[in-house]
């Protein structure tokens, strides 16, 4: 792994790994996360940071049947 993943688990929370080791579980009702952080960029697009190593990723929003525009699934 050298990229910032984010699965979606069996349970329905989301898991955010980074390749230093750092990892989030992130549940439905949770509002945001709090070892990595998700910025919008213009164009549509987005950057998670890892906060411990500072590693990012940049991705383009995918939208889904109701044109959602947020970061994550909640």
């Amino acid at each position: 792994m050298r990229e910032i993943e984010m699965d979606l688990a069996p349970d329905g929370t989301w898991i955010m790994v980074c390749p230093c080791g750092q990892t989030e579980t992130r549940g439905r009702g949770a509002k945001g996360w709090l070892a990595f952080k998700a910025t919008m960029l213009p164009g549509d697009r987005y950057r998670v940071t890892c906060q411990t190593c500072r590693r990012y990723v940049e991705h383009r929003l995918r939208y889904g049947v109701r044109a959602s525009r947020r970061l994550g699934p909640s």
